[in-house]
């Protein structure tokens, strides 16, 4: 059976409904070998072996930060169409590149290593079209992703790939199964200029590459950026679920902390690869390429909470790019304004500062004066002798 969930990146609020946590291949193109495929969009199975998935590398057009630029794109969507798979079977995936460049595509990745496949990465010259399978070990599971090789296509081609393990094989869970399952690139970035002119820029320079304008939550850079609060990405959540949360910081060289204002978040899977021991955790970190699943419960009161993902860079935090995106639960009231932020290193680390910097000023008072009672006794003893 094929399972098809079309998800519009546009359309930035999604509710999330049972059917949601099925595993699906979304936003890829399905030619399937017979023709009563085409409408089982609801039950568990993923792909057989053999079915073809098509995907059109292409120019679109964006508009981020007020103004609107063209990128290279998958599907004409930033970020890519997430994957879904089972491990031992085969994909066979169908590339057309409509673009201006050569494009290589990297399938698929996590930290430090890939997924164990002999096609891993193929060339895709400009008008050409190139089918690949890809076959998935038994062993594999977990988020890993895709993206393109080259560094300014890398930003915006690239999304995520889930593989599930094979049926029947799964060992009982330390938790419920979540009610929803919420694939999200992290680090996403943005650039206002012509990203493919600023590499060009910085190879023939040696200089550093530019700093990205935005980092992105599913390509929208949320509520404390300009233009931006309209398309800010939502998650509609029901009071007393649970929902699992599959992160890939795609950024190009930055580690980043995520968390939920008033929510916990239990990591259950780092790289594609179960954790041994479930922990539970206000924050997140992930560094660059790096995936993590973590699940979340809709355990408060009604309203709206801030998911916030911030840079941390040579032990220092880029307080000037704080990306949101809003925790929504669903009910009749009226939400908090603005919502709630969670702390994170940064924030807690800022109000140490200002609780540690009184205190530091009052010990420094007393030191003082103590010195200065020791030096005038030692003057005064001295002038007795």
């Amino acid at each position: 059976m094929i399972t098809l969930n079309l998800i519009d990146s546009e359309d930035a609020e999604i509710k999330l409904t049972e059917e949601h946590f099925l595993p699906v291949l979304s936003n890829f193109i399905l030619i399937s070998n017979s023709e009563d495929k085409k409408n089982e969009i609801s039950k568990p199975q993923l792909a057989i072996d053999h079915d073809v998935y098509r995907g059109s590398v292409e120019e679109a057009s964006f508009k981020s930060l007020c103004q609107s630029k063209t990128i290279l794109t998958v599907n004409g969507q930033y970020p890519g169409p997430t994957m879904y798979a089972r491990a031992g079977e085969t994909l066979v995936l169908e590339v057309e590149n409509k673009g201006k460049d050569n494009v290589t595509i990297f399938c698929c990745r996590r930290q430090g290593r890939y997924l164990k496949s002999k096609q891993m990465k193929w060339l895709i010259e400009p008008g050409s079209k190139v089918r690949q399978n890809i076959r998935i070990s038994d062993e594999e599971k977990g988020t890993l992703w895709w993206h393109a090789m080259n560094i300014w296509q890398s930003a915006t081609v690239h999304g995520a790939f889930v593989v599930h393990p094979k049926p029947r094989t799964t060992p009982a869970l330390p938790f419920s199964k979540p009610h929803a399952d919420i694939p999200i690139i992290l680090a996403g970035e943005w650039w206002k200029k012509d990203l493919k002119e600023l590499v060009l820029e910085y190879i023939a320079s040696g200089s550093d590459l530019m700093d990205s304008d935005a980092y992105t939550v599913n390509g929208q850079p949320g509520d404390f950026y300009p233009c931006s609060s309209n398309g800010t990405f939502n998650i509609l959540v029901d009071t007393g679920k649970t929902y699992l949360l599959r992160i890939v910081n795609a950024a190009m060289g930055k580690t980043l902390h995520i968390g939920i204002a008033k929510h916990n978040l239990t990591v259950i899977a780092m790289d594609g690869s179960p954790v041994t021991k479930p922990f539970t955790t206000e924050y997140v970190q992930l560094n660059v390429q790096q995936s993590i699943d973590c699940i979340f419960e809709a355990n408060q009161r009604p309203d709206y909470y801030y998911m916030v993902a911030e840079a941390y860079v040579d032990q220092t935090y880029d307080t000037n790019k704080t990306t949101t995106a809003i925790v929504k639960y669903q009910g009749n009231y009226k939400p908090s304004s603005p919502p709630f932020l969670p702390i994170l290193p940064n924030n807690s680390n800022y109000h140490d500062d200002k609780s540690s910097s009184t205190s530091r000023k009052s010990i420094y008072v007393i030191m003082t004066f103590v010195i200065l009672g020791l030096f005038i006794c030692s003057i005064m003893f001295s002038v007795v002798v």
